[in-house]
């Protein structure tokens, strides 16, 4: 019988993919979409707002672009996400923006310049403060919420809940969420917590395609239709039916003899 690892034979192939062909960016200025530019207009007229995109759409430069406002003016900002890992990626690029006296980052491991400007803090550190240490946000005027859908967390979700209950009144509420369909729902009863409107933006197009591959053993990327080819051929093998020919003789002589 032919090894596991011996490659199958598909009537096609896909060559691996090579990030030396993606075509470059183009130069010149950002143009921003209709979305963006209703969400960024939304917060500097000094709405609380709630953005549903698509993965890839842009909604984080929503929220970099209140930030420049925010900055500028001498005010502060906290910026929270649901893991440690991509606070501490969001604390670097705004220490690349900003600098590192104006940026600080709070979570359960590190605790990094506490009255900057803005802090990048995981929600359960920012629902923590709510109820800690609510002077040392006397002077933040928005709480930014990056993937605010784990509201619906059952583990989780209630540090969200918390966080958007307990935030200082004077703080604006900037959430940024996947789509999701009960959008306009959330966004009301943020309003009613927070006892004021909320704007609610909603973009459905995908800026980056979703495409499903799978990945043999060979490394190449295969279709859905390969892919079941590629699977029903290796449990072939494995049943012993893709023997060599001089291997199925010797499996037949067996088979004969345990008939008599």
């Amino acid at each position: 019988m032919t090894k596991n690892s011996e490659k199958v034979p598909r009537k096609h192939k896909r060559r691996v993919f090579r990030r030396d062909r993606i075509e470059p960016v183009p130069a010149g200025p950002l143009e921003l979409d209709p979305f963006q530019v209703k969400a960024i207009d939304s917060l500097l007229a000094g709405f609380d707002v709630l953005v549903a995109a698509p993965t890839g759409t842009g909604k984080t430069l929503i929220a970099e672009k209140l930030l420049e406002q925010v900055m500028s003016s001498g005010k502060s900002a906290v910026y929270t996400s649901p893991i440690k890992a991509l606070s501490n990626q969001k604390y670097r690029d705004f220490v690349a923006e900003y600098g590192k006296e104006k940026v600080g980052l709070i979570t359960g491991d590190l605790s990094i310049n506490e009255g900057a400007s803005l802090l990048v803090m995981t929600t359960e550190i920012f629902r923590n403060w709510c109820f800690a240490n609510p002077e040392m946000l006397e002077h933040t005027t928005h709480v930014i919420f990056d993937e605010v859908h784990f509201l619906d967390d059952p583990e989780r979700g209630t540090a969200w809940e918390e966080s958007i209950i307990f935030a200082p009144s004077h703080m604006r509420i900037v959430g940024l969420s996947a789509t999701v369909p009960n959008v306009l729902e959330i966004a009301n009863w943020i309003a009613d917590i927070r006892e004021r409107p909320v704007k609610v933006i909603v973009e459905k197009n995908r800026a980056v395609p979703l495409e499903l591959n799978w990945v043999s053993v060979e490394g190449e990327l295969l279709f859905e239709d390969e892919a079941r080819e590629y699977i029903k051929e290796r449990n072939e093998r494995r049943k012993g039916r893709w023997m060599e020919p001089e291997l199925a003789g010797v499996a037949g002589d067996f088979e004969k003899r345990g008939r008599k």
